[in-house]
């Protein structure tokens, strides 16, 4: 096993540069530079090693092989890590039985068919860039000590890689609880194609909490996101249902407060759930209201009062008077779109009556701005639909409180079963590190290095210990 042997060369090294950047030789910028040249090599090769033992381990335990033979050896394959591109040999594999073939040692190690870049990476670059552009993810990689040269194009590839992730943690038991409250809203974004699409959003909470004086928070707050077009809005319903079939005990929730827009694919979703109340959300109906009357305050206070009453026939008179008021003509004017939107959505504005007390109002426009724009459209940046589909669904796990980084490596890594080499590899391994040890011991107990230490007795020692290893 080379690895010990690697590890204490390289950190003799260290010590080489120590003594140097103490002895005026290096800038301590110049020696921080060594410095990681030295650790991302070690890293590379500890790596490396680690892989050839473990290919060595498959082939010469049979029973971790059981009907698998051997095709072709030494078969070079190189993968980009953080500490640079990691090249190893294995061994090619087909099994008697079914005739698959296969590298044990990735299946074992957890590197992908066909993937070039190994999982803590691939991690390290979707986190990055579900705030970054894919330019400045490449960027930060290497600002943050990634020893690698990974494209935009890489990245893009990586994020469109990255598939059926856990969106929310599971409890243990369901949680009993009466009410619940969703919330939905869109972000408009720019196509490669030139034309506009649509990232829906979905939130689902249980109520607003009082964090500091003035400032409150979702209770629990769990995001769902992404481009569902036409039928597949379903999907992205489904979802959701899905969520609160798994968190609470539905037996016990009386109403589903959904609130929203007016938008068809959120009142589907008043009907795709059980006991949904639909609720208008008040910001939207603010900014027709505010077109329709503009400055006449009287009118404005009026309406809103019919509103809060639901008085429709109220609302509608004084709609109708603002009309002839203004002597308009046709449907393509703000106060009829603004009498439309109020008929068409009626329900959700009676809600506010029927169950005044227990509505919490709505913050989705705000919520879009944060979990979705922020990345997919503030910016001039045109997105392909697969690519605003994932970027979407990542910032809502995120939004959920979900650290990115973890969800994608316990993907990676809850099938795999841990490393183990043989025994006695690691019996003289560890014969090896005490010898090493007791060496090293007797080096430092030599009268001449017991004095005041000395940029010569460091040097001593370095070279003792060097023949030593």
């Amino acid at each position: 096993m080379k690895i010990i042997q690697h590890t204490l060369q390289k950190f003799l090294l260290v010590v080489e540069k120590i003594i140097g950047l103490l002895d005026g030789k290096y800038t301590y910028l110049e020696f921080e530079e060594e410095l990681k040249k030295i650790l991302n090599e070690l890293g590379k090769e500890i790596c490396a090693d680690v892989l050839h033992e473990l290919d060595q381990s498959i082939y010469k335990d049979k029973s971790k092989r059981k009907n698998w033979v051997v095709v072709q050896k030494d078969c070079e394959r190189t993968i980009t890590t953080a500490f640079g591109d990691i090249t190893y040999k294995r061994r090619y594999y087909k099994n008697k039985e079914t005739g698959e073939k296969a590298y044990l040692v990735d299946k074992a190690a957890g590197i992908q068919k066909y993937e070039r870049i190994d999982a803590e990476l691939k991690a390290d670059i979707t986190d990055l860039s579900t705030i970054l552009s894919y330019q400045k993810t490449t960027q930060e990689l290497k600002r943050n000590g990634a020893n690698c040269n990974v494209s935009r194009q890489t990245v893009m590839n990586t994020l469109r890689k990255i598939d059926n992730l856990q969106t929310y943690e599971k409890p243990k038991t369901k949680k009993e609880i009466e009410t619940l409250y969703i919330e939905a809203d869109e972000d408009h974004i720019h196509l490669q194609n030139g034309k506009p699409d649509i990232v829906k959003l979905i939130y689902v909470h249980e109520g607003k909490q009082t964090i500091t004086k003035g400032r409150n928070e979702l209770k629990n707050a769990v995001y769902f996101s992404g481009v569902y077009e036409g039928e597949k809005v379903e999907e992205l319903w489904k979802e959701v249902w899905e969520y609160i079939v798994s968190t609470y005990n539905e037996d016990k929730i009386k109403r589903i407060y959904v609130s929203g827009d007016g938008a068809e694919w959120i009142k589907f979703g008043v009907k795709y759930l059980p006991n949904a109340v639909y609720v208008l959300d008040l910001f939207h109906l603010q900014k027709y209201i505010t077109a329709a009357i503009k400055e006449d305050k009287k009118t404005k206070r009026e309406l809103w009062k019919a509103i809060f009453k639901a008085d429709k026939q109220k609302v509608n008179e004084l709609l109708t008077q603002k009309y002839k008021e203004l002597e308009l003509n046709g449907t393509e004017n703000p106060v009829t779109k603004c009498q439309t939107y109020i008929n068409n959505n009626w329900d959700g504005i009676n809600s506010y009556s029927l169950y005044k007390k227990e509505i919490t109002g709505c913050s989705a426009e705000s919520h879009v701005s944060h979990v979705l724009s922020e990345r997919l459209s503030s910016r001039p940046i045109s997105w392909s639909k697969v690519g605003a589909h994932k970027m979407a669904k990542l910032r809502a796990i995120k939004a959920s409180g979900i650290l990115l980084k973890d969800v994608i490596l316990k993907q990676q890594y809850e099938c795999l079963k841990p490393i183990e080499i043989p025994k006695q590899t690691i019996y003289k391994a560890k014969q090896q590190l005490k010898k090493i040890k007791s060496t090293y011991e007797n080096i430092i107990s030599l009268p001449i290095l017991q004095n005041k230490k000395t940029l010569t007795s460091q040097a001593i020692k370095s070279l003792l210990l060097r023949n030593a290893i």
